[in-house]
């Protein structure tokens, strides 16, 4: 009874960087004793060492399998070091022969979604992109969010050492916003997407990014419309500690999410129905995918929680002030502590946060294949 869930080896998918966790996950999938066809998706741009980067495309089973689960991490690349680990997790309990991926179905892991916010440990690419607001239709007229034009400046202002005044006024300007609004309206403005403020926060870009384009290669090869998909997204900065929540974006009462419902339980949230730690947004992954899916496949965000969204907010704004595009590598004062600060907002590297991580990405993946298998 007092022995831990899981041994320092099983924790040990966890990595430090972005190159550890690439070299460590491709290991992993060499060992594999089934055949896995892996698919490098080239990406312009290094990291901080100098490293090449790139995301991995991984497919494991029958390639005409009818069912497909589908991992996705580092979507927001320093949420990567928590998706990778689940991702590795997985490959590893596979070529242990722990698990099998069952007859008719196969598996594919994609790899380091954005990998240059891996690497530079930032939530967007190396624009200032928030991949997961980019996937909007840029030949129509961008999403308006008149909350944020409201907060632009309070939240990032335009200079990046700002004066003590301006500081206490734009937490004045939040404050009363937030009073005005409440909590609700409040989310919605800041982080439910903008494409307005290239330097501010949760910005869609004004044309598709190149995780986007990588990820529209995944989706085409991934024919959803002739197979039964499930798609666990893997992200963290949300809710409580540890936490491990089952977010569902598609529309109320669509097939998709009476689907996701079904597989999952009670346990699956819905952010236009209120009830999820997560806002409604524009411009998510899910809907490339909700467009291709049949009604019976679904799309999920795995969100791990770490630390109050004060905090988290907090942390983004001194990030997007300090590391703008075009200014890596970063060195204005103050730019490595933004960069430890928001590393542990997002994957406290800690022993207790990790088997909890673990613990639910097992599960959720356990769920997701019985879903499949047995609709």
């Amino acid at each position: 009874m007092l022995s831990p869930l899981l041994s320092q080896r099983e924790l040990s998918v966890f990595s430090n960087s972005y190159a550890e966790a690439e070299q460590a996950f491709l290991g992993a999938v060499s060992a594999l004793g089934s055949p896995a066809e892996v698919t490098t998706l080239p990406y312009d741009g290094r990291g901080p060492a100098g490293e090449s980067l790139a995301s991995q495309q991984v497919w494991i089973g029958a390639a005409d399998a009818p069912r497909v689960l589908v991992l996705l991490s580092a979507v927001h690349g320093i949420e990567g070091f928590c998706g990778s680990a689940i991702q590795q997790d997985l490959v590893r309990r596979l070529s242990s022969g722990q698990l099998s991926v069952p007859q008719g179905m196969a598996v594919l892991l994609v790899h380091a979604v954005n990998p240059w916010g891996f690497a530079w440990c930032r939530r967007v690419d190396e624009q200032g992109i928030d991949v997961n607001r980019n996937f909007v239709d840029f030949s129509q007229p961008l999403p308006h969010n008149a909350g944020y034009r409201e907060l632009a400046s309070a939240l990032v202002p335009d200079t990046t050492v700002p004066s003590v005044e301006q500081l206490a006024q734009g937490e004045h300007a939040l404050l009363h916003y937030l009073q005005r609004h409440g909590q609700y309206e409040y989310e919605l403005a800041v982080s439910g997407g903008q494409y307005e403020f290239a330097d501010g926060l949760f910005y869609g870009g004004r044309a598709p990014c190149q995780a986007r384009l990588n990820l529209e290669r995944v989706l085409a090869t991934l024919d959803c419309a002739n197979r039964d998909v499930a798609v666990v997204d893997l992200h963290t900065g949300l809710g409580p500690y540890g936490y491990g929540e089952l977010i569902c974006d598609h529309p109320l009462d669509s097939a998709g999410l009476h689907t996701a419902q079904r597989w999952y339980g009670d346990s699956v949230t819905v952010p236009e129905s209120g009830d999820s730690c997560s806002v409604p947004k524009t411009g998510l992954v899910d809907y490339a995918f909700h467009r291709e899916m049949g009604p019976r496949s679904c799309y999920v965000t795995l969100e791990f929680g770490t630390y109050p969204m004060a905090e988290l907010l907090r942390c983004l704004r001194a990030d997007h002030r300090l590391r703008r595009p075009g200014q890596q590598p970063f060195t204005l004062p103050g730019s490595e502590e933004v960069r430890l600060q928001l590393l542990k907002q997002f994957y406290p590297a800690e022993s207790q946060w990790q088997t909890l991580v673990l613990l639910r990405g097992r599960q959720v993946i356990q769920m997701a294949s019985q879903g499949l298998m047995h609709g």
